[in-house]
């Protein structure tokens, strides 16, 4: 048999091929317009999400995979796996683990949950050193304690081109969404391991890079950055200029380049990028 499989959420936003080629199994999260229900990243894509999201006014729904979604795919991998790491979106934004860990009690494998503390393609930061570790042979152990470190040593900021979508989800009070809008405040939030924090704000497109690159200047702390991975929903322009920057700021190549999804999608609305960065 072989040693270590793993598996992700669709929040992880892992391109394709890449889960393809390393055998990744992804679990979707559930994206709804009114009664139509739509598996993410499987029955709706990013693009087709966007522009229904652009066109709609009323705010479509999200939930967690069932246990039993997550105990089909353990149990499928135990057949050829000894052990399964399952690695998933911050615990404080959904109850994703929670199913996780209800599955893993049913499955009664060796199966271990890892929490990520983090969203899109961080997520996808942690599964691709995970990939090179079992690739080179490392223990379970030793994964875990590298996902450790890396979640540990990593950064992630999301950046919003408006206040809507966070007022329409109750995140923000109508009178903060106006003013934000008049003002044309573009947010800078944080991701920590409780939430997301507000992180800062700018005025334009130009002042917001300059913001986000000080942080990540901030947080690296003269440490050398390990891993970038940019993410946009229906932002492809401004992830670009985002991503050029922080590659020449930190002499580093892009590990991921890619679209936000759906679930994600529903809180930050279009024109969202995200970041992530590890140090070492």
């Amino acid at each position: 048999m072989k040693k270590t499989a793993l598996v992700t959420d669709s929040t992880a936003d892992l391109p394709a091929d890449f889960a393809r080629e390393h055998n990744i199994k992804i679990v979707p999260l559930r994206v709804f317009f009114g009664e139509e229900e739509y598996r993410d990243g499987l029955d709706i894509k990013p693009r087709e999400f966007y522009q229904r999201l652009r066109e709609k006014d009323e705010l479509p729904s999200s939930s967690q995979p069932s246990p039993d979604d997550f105990a089909s795919v353990y149990q499928e991998l135990l057949k050829d796996y000894q052990e399964i790491i399952s690695v998933h979106l911050s615990s404080s934004l959904s109850g994703t683990i929670n199913a996780a860990n209800i599955a893993r009690e049913k499955v009664k494998g060796a199966i271990h949950i890892f929490d990520s503390y983090t969203v899109s393609l961080g997520i996808g930061l942690q599964i691709r050193e995970a990939v090179k570790f079992i690739q080179k042979g490392s223990s379970t152990r030793q994964v875990l304690e590298h996902l450790q470190k890396v979640r540990d040593n990593s950064a992630t900021y999301f950046t919003l081109d408006t206040l809507k979508y966070l007022y329409m989800g109750g995140r923000i009070s109508r009178a903060r969404s106006l003013m934000g809008s008049i003002l044309r405040i573009k947010p800078i939030l944080q991701l920590v391991p409780d939430g997301v924090a507000p992180a800062g704000r700018a005025r334009n497109k130009k002042q917001l890079i300059n913001e986000v690159v000080k942080k990540f200047k901030n947080e690296a702390r003269n440490r050398e950055a390990g891993g970038l991975a940019v993410a946009h929903g229906d932002a492809p322009e401004m992830a670009q200029k985002m991503q050029a920057t922080l590659e020449e700021t930190f002499s580093i190549k892009t590990s991921f380049f890619g679209e936000i999804g759906p679930t994600l999608g529903v809180h930050s609305g279009p024109g969202v990028v995200g970041i992530c960065m590890f140090f070492r």
